[in-house]
């Protein structure tokens, strides 16, 4: 058995699949109150990964969030967002822990809210580990606006911060 990880065992397509938590905003934001989980929520996702080069993958996320709105009363509501973005993830490393940097672009649907199709950005960083499991931040923005009736319901502010857990199971190697 080789103690060193070398950059083949990287190669070729992988699906990622996993549960994330989204952080809150008040943590970010102090003059939300502590009870206020504006913005939090939790989600799953599904991600087929191509390692094109042992340091480079692309890919196609998958996600559906479930984020909470801007607390207006004890009726508290929450946003359905369904995502399918390109990645693309850059490892520095070839060990078997390895750091990693993406960024991905797609189509975001706040579901029942106008426009039903929103582009959207994400950027990410993370760290593999041992090529089984990644654990990662992406910071998931909408670049539409979203239509929101402020008497019906609180706001999210198009934006919500994913901190996610993945398996990765090898599909094809090369």
């Amino acid at each position: 058995m080789q103690l060193n990880s070398t950059a083949q065992q990287f190669k070729g397509l992988r699906m990622q699949f996993g549960f994330q938590g989204n952080i809150p905003e008040r943590f970010f934001n102090s003059s939300i109150p502590k009870f206020n989980d504006k913005n939090g929520g939790f989600g799953i996702h599904l991600q087929p990964k191509w390692f094109f080069k042992s340091k480079h993958a692309i890919g196609v996320n998958l996600e559906y969030a479930l984020v909470v709105e801007d607390y207006q009363s004890d009726a508290i509501g929450a946003f359905n967002i369904v995502s399918f973005c390109p990645t693309y993830s850059y490892y520095f490393s070839n060990k078997k822990v390895r750091p990693f940097v993406g960024f991905a672009a797609g189509a975001y649907s706040v579901i029942y809210f106008n426009p039903a199709i929103n582009i959207g950005i994400k950027p990410l960083i993370g760290i593999n580990l041992f090529n089984y499991a990644e654990i990662s931040l992406e910071y998931n923005l909408i670049l539409n606006h979203i239509h929101i009736d402020p008497k019906v319901m609180g706001t999210f502010d198009n934006y919500y911060i994913g901190a996610k857990a993945s398996v990765s199971l090898g599909i094809l190697k090369r």
